[in-house]
């Protein structure tokens, strides 16, 4: 005779497969992440989420085998990636800086804001720059500007006779 799963123990099924997916949602966040950070700053991002992201597929792995130990795993991979993705970001949000956050799908939508903070920094860094380039290529030179004005008053003169 085969005993079947408990009502807890599917319960606990149930929150472990949960809290994969959002770990796993938070990895994929974390790698989106790492493509729009620079060489350097994305090798150390890397290097410090490697470790979690082995826990979420070790987690995953887990499920079926021990449901609280998988669950338990896939939390604290996410929360590692989350603390990554807010050390890589200049401009993390304060909400990240400071308490926990318990929730997988508050913890992705952080690094997702993390990311989008930071994409918006670089966007603004190369508009400066096409500026600066712009203002200094249409900015006329000294003898160009003296030869607009002798032109200018030229014409004056010749409307004055």
């Amino acid at each position: 005779m085969s005993t079947s799963p408990t009502r807890t123990s599917r319960d606990r099924r149930r929150e472990a497969r949960k809290a994969v997916a959002g770990a796993k949602r938070a990895g994929r966040e974390a790698d989106k992440l790492a493509k729009t950070l620079s060489r350097d700053a994305r090798a150390k991002f890397e290097a410090r989420t490697a470790t979690a992201q082995a826990d979420v597929r070790a987690a995953r792995k887990d499920l079926d085998a021990d449901p609280k130990r998988a669950e338990r795993r896939a939390r604290r991979a996410a929360a590692r990636l989350e603390r990554a993705a807010v050390r890589a970001t200049p401009a993390a949000p304060a909400s990240a800086k400071g308490g926990r956050t318990s929730d997988g799908k508050r913890r992705v939508k952080t690094i997702e804001r993390g990311r989008t903070q930071s994409k918006q920094a670089r966007k603004m860094a190369t508009r400066s720059t096409l500026r600066t380039i712009l203002s200094t290529v249409m900015t006329p030179t000294d003898a160009e500007r003296q030869k607009q004005d002798v032109k200018r008053l030229r014409r004056k003169a010749k409307q004055a006779a």
